[in-house]
């Protein structure tokens, strides 16, 4: 293994041993204000480096969960900005990934009219090397403000074609999934290009699982809640390079019972992480499988792509644990129950 494979793993693995620990959970559950979570944050060195500076007290939610992602992007930025092997643009996958966030939350802002600022204070690294000016792409008032800083970039395609002058006709949800899509199509495709043999198949496991679960997700969602014909269902799901068949995918949306979506889940490969004792809801055991996945990775493996891509998921998981916590406060949730959402 070369310097910089060893640099990932060991950076990686560093970064995640600052993680937020059973014990720090159930300090953070205690508290009953954001500012308290700032002070207690400012501890950890996963978080100081955004939090050390801001007086907790001045601080709301919004502001909070801003710096709690800043954060997030800096502890990316140290693994990739030193990053010269062929190989690079793999591990640039993530930055696409907060790309398609900026452009999907500054077209939210565009549908509500409510223009803000989507992310604050992104790392130099990050700016640098997006594909789009982030300031022009979060300063856009209209549709056609957006194409056009979007102009050259593999996301003005897909906009283009659901372009609609009055922000109340733009399908937002169709544009979300063709992204999502557009996304998943670039990961198989570098996978593919820059890995081989047992590491490729890992690879293509850790992503491919993901994309399948949140595509069983989608199918109990909009059959429970939403009562969809098939033929929606099928169109918020990807079905490209994928490991379940379409016959697989047809079986479970013709199933009747949205019920019988998690049985199909309890009895497949997955079924060691679904906690059967307290089965919360179907987003909190997708994500219980991801992160018990992930996790396993994180500790065994030794090849750098696979520990900075579980790296990048556990860092997601926690990320939504502290946003979980934040929101029970917020809404004056019981401590029992937003601990049972949490995930660690």
């Amino acid at each position: 293994m070369n310097f910089a494979g060893n640099a990932i793993i060991s950076k990686a693995k560093s970064m995640y041993s600052h993680r937020l620990k059973p014990e720090d959970y159930e300090e953070l559950l205690k508290f009953n204000t954001i500012a308290d979570i700032v002070a207690y944050l400012k501890k950890n060195d996963k978080y100081k480096n955004t939090l050390s500076e801001v007086y907790e007290n001045d601080l709301h939610r919004g502001q909070l969960e801003d710096l709690i992602k800043k954060s997030y992007f800096f502890n990316v930025a140290k693994i990739v900005s030193f990053i010269s092997t062929n190989d690079r643009k793999f591990y640039e996958l993530d930055m696409i990934k907060r790309e398609i966030e900026i452009v999907l939350s500054s077209l939210r802002s565009i549908i509500s009219g409510n223009i803000e600022k989507s992310i604050r204070d992104l790392p130099m690294f990050f700016k640098k090397h997006a594909s789009f000016d982030i300031e022009e792409v979060t300063k856009s008032l209209t549709f056609r403000d957006l194409l056009y800083a979007l102009k050259d970039t593999r996301y003005y395609d897909i906009l283009r074609h659901y372009y609609q002058e009055n922000p109340t006709l733009i399908k937002y949800t169709d544009i979300e999934h063709e992204m999502m899509a557009k996304y998943h199509s670039i990961v198989i495709k570098r996978i593919d290009k820059y890995f081989t043999g047992k590491t490729r198949r890992r690879l293509m496991d850790i992503y491919q699982t993901k994309v399948e679960i949140d595509n069983v997700i989608k199918i109990y969602r909009l059959k429970k809640f939403y009562d969809s014909p098939e033929e929606e269902i099928w169109k918020a799901l990807i079905t490209e390079d994928i490991r379940m068949s379409k016959k697989q995918l047809e079986e479970l949306i013709k199933l009747k019972d949205p019920n019988d979506v998690l049985l199909q889940m309890e009895n497949s490969q997955y079924s060691d992480f679904i906690d059967e004792e307290d089965y919360v809801y179907i987003e909190y055991q997708a994500e219980r499988i991801k992160y018990h996945i992930a996790k396993r990775y994180m500790y065994f493996s030794s090849v750098p792509a696979i520990v900075y891509t579980v790296f990048i998921f556990l860092n997601e998981i926690e990320q939504a644990n502290i946003f979980n916590i934040i929101e029970g406060i917020r809404y004056d949730i019981d401590k029992r129950d937003i601990k049972r959402m949490l995930i660690y």
